[in-house]
Parts: structure tokens; sequence; C-alpha cells
């Protein structure tokens, strides 16, 4: 499975390893992003986690909230949670308690997260074919 389109793209290089603009979708935004201040790769960890949220909520955090207002909510709360936490593994919440770190210097790196139990722990590509084939057809 390939994950795609966190609403906005830019290059982020040795040259340039700072971005300040502010552009895409809000949900998925981290707080860095929202208060204007340089970012990085870091901010894709932080979308990641925010899909994790909507992977298993169904919808990212303030959905139902104008977008204004939830990024207000980004950039001033403590980081969000699952709704229903309990429901999932410790390994998850671990996984994602490494993602949704307010100090951007403190997030986990893609590669940290590849070491992570919740991934290592998963089955091969091939276990989940008939999953989607049993959903699509629902």
């Amino acid at each position: 499975i390939k994950l795609s389109d966190f609403g906005f793209c830019a290059q982020v290089s040795k040259e340039v390893p700072k971005r300040k603009s502010l552009v895409g979708t809000p949900y998925w935004m981290a707080p860095e992003v929202i208060s204007r201040l340089p970012y990085g790769t870091e901010v894709d960890i932080w979308s990641l986690g925010i899909m994790v949220i909507e992977m298993v909520d169904g919808e990212p955090p303030y959905f139902n909230e104008p977008p204004l207002q939830a990024m207000r909510r980004i950039r001033d709360n403590l980081p969000p949670r699952l709704k229903e936490s309990h429901k999932v593994s410790s390994v998850l919440r671990s996984f994602l308690d490494l993602m949704l770190v307010r100090e951007p210097s403190q997030r986990a790196t893609a590669q940290e997260l590849l070491q992570h139990p919740f991934l290592k722990l998963s089955g091969p590509p091939s276990c989940i074919v008939p999953l989607m084939r049993h959903y699509r057809h629902r």
C-alpha cells in the first residue's frame, strides 16, 4: 500500500533544508507549519500520525470544525489523540506518540519509525490482499 497526497508538496534539500510556506490541508498540518516557523521533513512525520488517527477514527482530529478554528487548536493545544485509544494496541499508541510530538526535533524520523514494533510486527503485503477484496465488495 502506498500513501500519497498530503495536499501539498515541497522539496527539501541540503541547499534548502527548511521551508516556511503555509499551503495545504489544515487538518494534517504540523503546528510549526501553522505557526509559520521554518520546517523540514519532520512535518511529514506529523502528517503521517494524523493519517493514522484518520484511519482508526474515520477522520482527522478537528475535522468537524472550520479550518481556521482547527488550525488554532493544532497550533495551541496538546497533540491530538485517538477518540477511543483503549480500543487499539499499546504498540499502535506508542507508534503515534513518536509522531505526534509538538517539538519537531523530538519527533521520530522515518528511519526510526521503520524500526518500530508496529511496523516490524506487520505481516507481508500479501496478507492485506484478501482484506482489500473482502471490503471492496461490501
